[in-house]
């Protein structure tokens, strides 16, 4: 018994060094020589001050409020990607070799008054510097050094971080606003002025009409504006905006946000070639777009509005009326969610799930009349078809009036909610008033009833 006791602490005490001498003295070593092998040893979010200095220039960055901001050689936002790969150099850089060097042995090194001098302080962080030089001979790497007494090779990413100009630095937003708080937006272009506002998950157009909004077009505007990018600044404080066709912008967006709807703005100019002026109203400068950025801005109305004529939750469905030339077809869902005639036949399912689908997509190729004061014209009164869709409480969730046709190719159609008059193509016509053949399941007949039961009895006797 004593004997096993003594065994049981020998292997207690055994695991302990292994654990707290080999694993946890191992990962401390480990992380030592980690730390040892890198340039510098700080958290990069902890840095709030950086200083650049190359070819007599000088670029300082502050942190304000989360917000990296350029304060020389002007005062701008800065793009936080490039700030975000210096400090990720900065911070991850490993040593490759090392050796000593001084006075005007750095030169060779491109380590003299050629040199990038990167200065750089934050929380808990002392002032700390770094020079980088030329690219070493063989490998692609490049010579650095933070003390002038030893030059260090290190990968050369570390000086295609720093490496930049005033542009690659400064924040190429054309505007700043949150896009999930915009309420409503106003757009004037060429072919007039657009007024959208949020209504749930979708827009709505309620200048020059009031109707619902195509979402892509509209989302498409805001979405340039978040994600696309300025290519170049014109002027930093300009003194004539008609110079750069700012006076009577071509495009003018202003976005109204929050519950307080604050506004924002900017404007951009006519194309010139591949080119066009902009301004943000919050900040001095003028920049350049190409023709690319301002391509959703130059819609038109048809393009801003929604295209589907008969929109309608498919789910809801429980009774669809068919007419069209005097003849009428109503199919109605049983308990057991097939669709049935009015005259007890029993329907493909599929086919008027197809039938319902093809409403839900129909769309508008042209929007003829808004406000129409004689539908007779179109076909309308009375309607050459009609289609009435009825949730479970017998409420019209859909009325899609057919007119005449336009010409060979459209027929004219309104839903009497929306007003507008439209036209559709005429090869959707068939899909709206399928045949009744088309939408019933054939009866079986004797034979193929003799046919079932002769398979039937085959099986059993099987």
């Amino acid at each position: 018994m004593r004997n096993t006791i003594i065994l049981a602490v020998i292997a207690i005490a055994l695991a302990a060094y292994v654990y707290f001498v080999e694993i946890k003295g191992g990962e401390q070593k480990a992380k030592e020589k980690e730390i040892a092998g890198k340039l510098f040893n700080f958290k990069k979010d902890s840095i709030d001050h950086i200083i650049i200095k190359k070819n007599g220039q000088t670029f300082e960055f502050v942190k304000k409020e989360d917000a990296w901001q350029i304060v020389q050689p002007i005062q701008t936002l800065a793009d936080e990607s490039p700030i975000n790969s210096v400090l990720y150099s900065l911070s991850n850089t490993k040593k490759i070799r090392s050796f000593s060097a001084s006075g005007k042995n750095l030169a060779t090194y491109g380590l003299g008054d050629q040199s990038i001098k990167v200065q750089f302080s934050g929380k808990g962080v002392p002032e700390q510097w770094i020079k980088i030089g030329d690219r070493t001979p063989v490998g692609g790497n490049v010579f650095v050094s933070s003390d002038d007494s030893t030059v260090v090779i290190v990968a050369s990413s570390i000086k295609s971080a720093m490496d930049k100009s005033l542009f690659d630095w400064r924040d190429k937003k054309a505007i700043h606003f949150k896009k999930d708080q915009v309420k409503e937006f106003t757009l004037k272009n060429p072919h007039g002025k657009f007024h959208f506002v949020k209504d749930g998950n979708n827009w709505r157009l309620t200048k020059p009409i009031e109707t619902r909004g195509d979402n892509s077009n509209i989302n498409a505007v805001l979405n340039k504006l978040e994600y696309g990018r300025i290519k170049a600044v014109a002027a930093e404080t300009p003194k004539n905006l008609a110079k750069y066709g700012l006076s009577a912008p071509a495009y003018r967006i202003e976005l109204f946000s929050g519950l307080e709807k604050a506004r924002s703005g900017v404007s951009f100019s006519r194309l010139k070639g591949n080119k066009a002026y902009g301004k943000d109203d919050a900040r001095p400068h003028i920049f350049e777009v190409d023709s690319f950025f301002v391509k959703p801005f130059k819609k038109k109305l048809y393009d801003f509005r929604d295209k589907y004529i008969a929109k309608f939750n498919r789910n809801e469905a429980q009774r669809i009326k068919l007419l069209y030339n005097s003849e009428l077809m109503i199919f109605e869902k049983d308990s057991s969610n097939n669709w049935l005639l009015s005259t007890g036949e029993k329907a493909k399912n599929y086919k008027i799930s197809n039938l319902i689908s093809n409403l839900n997509n129909l769309k508008a190729q042209q929007f003829v009349d808004d406000h129409p004061r004689n539908l007779k014209k179109y076909g309308l009164e009375p309607p050459r078809g009609m289609v009435e869709v009825y949730n479970d409480k017998d409420e019209k969730i859909l009325v899609l009036l057919v007119g005449r046709d336009k010409n060979d190719d459209y027929f004219y159609a309104q839903v009497p909610e929306l007003k507008a008059v439209v036209t559709f193509k005429k090869a959707d016509l068939e899909k709206i008033f399928p045949k009744k053949e088309d939408l019933i399941e054939k009866p079986k007949t004797e034979k193929s009833e003799e046919t079932e039961k002769s398979k039937g009895e085959e099986k059993a006797d099987q």
